[in-house]
């Protein structure tokens, strides 16, 4: 269940009361999983249902007055969170009326009034309202239990960190503290009608949101998946490139699902990453280009990956 209002989330959901946690949860890393999981099994034990309170947009586009870089979609984010145990989702928007409301102030309007919660569980560091004030004991009428910190390297595990070890191309770090690997969702659109006629190797080319976090240009170990019919993941490979063989000068994400030839124009795709195959690079021919990813289709059958 997924509302914008606590009164309109009460409403849809018919309960009276419930255990809240609240964050960006952008990624949804293990560090938010332990979060939500925990909140969602102190719902259990109380017999009520477990509400995450987040945000939209994402505070820092607000105040900074950019879009914030995201490592996964909206509809990503609810899925990773329902996948916690958590029943409901409440997004509020980030406003600049909402903004300049401070801890006590949003305590008593959303978690008093608004959802009537009875417990809120938060991050190690969490800090709420225009006051910046740390939750300690309770908020408004509700008892606040704060978590530990999880580390990952003796240093704890945030989208900060996640966000710098992909753009350095770090996937390993970064899939371990996203407790997955690392995905990208988008539409399958048309692209130059290259990959198939002309090399032997059909791709899926994903259009994304702009905003959406990417690892670096290069060709990379992926699994796929048909989000619109629930797929299972395939075997695939992807190549964030631009295409210097043809005279690209402008990125595009392009899937070989591997032993796949259906059409799938217009579907979502979900497409995440193992690991980097190799760096991009122009080729002599076009029959060059065809070996080539003839090797990085084979590469991606030796691993162990679905």
């Amino acid at each position: 269940i997924i509302a914008s209002s606590p009164e309109a989330l009460r409403s849809l959901a018919g309960f009276s009361a419930c255990v809240a946690t609240i964050g960006n949860f952008d990624g949804v890393h293990i560090g938010h999983a332990r979060l939500l999981s925990l909140a969602a099994g102190r719902a259990h034990e109380l017999q009520l249902p477990s509400v995450a309170i987040t945000f939209s947009p994402h505070p820092a586009t607000l105040l900074t007055g950019s879009p914030h870089p995201l490592l996964c979609s909206f509809e990503q984010k609810v899925e990773f969170i329902a996948q916690c145990g958590i029943d409901a989702v409440l997004v509020l928007p980030f406003t600049k009326a909402f903004a300049m409301q401070t801890a006590a102030q949003f305590s008593q309007a959303a978690l008093d009034r608004g959802l009537h919660a009875q417990e809120l569980f938060v991050g190690y560091d969490f800090c709420m309202g225009s006051d910046r004030a740390p939750l300690a004991g309770h908020a408004g009428s509700c008892k606040v239990r704060q978590t530990a910190a999880v580390l990952h390297g003796n240093k704890p595990v945030s989208s900060t960190r996640i966000r710098n070890d992909l753009a350095q191309g770090n996937l390993d770090s970064a899939n371990v503290m996203l407790g997955r690997n690392f995905s990208i969702r988008g539409n399958v659109v048309h692209g130059a009608g290259r990959g198939g006629p002309m090399l032997g190797f059909p791709t899926a080319n994903l259009s994304f949101s702009p905003y959406q976090v990417t690892p670096p240009p290069a060709v990379y170990a992926t699994s796929a998946r048909i989000v619109d019919e629930d797929g299972a993941w395939m075997p695939s490979v992807t190549s964030f490139c631009k295409n210097p063989t043809f005279g690209g000068d402008a990125l595009t994400m392009e899937t070989h699902i591997l032993d796949f030839s259906r059409n799938i124009y217009d579907m979502s795709l979900e497409v995440r990453f193992f690991r980097e195959i190799r760096q991009e690079r122009r080729f002599e021919s076009l029959q060059a280009l065809a070996q080539q990813l003839g090797r990085d289709v084979k590469f991606r059958r030796m691993l162990d990956a679905p």
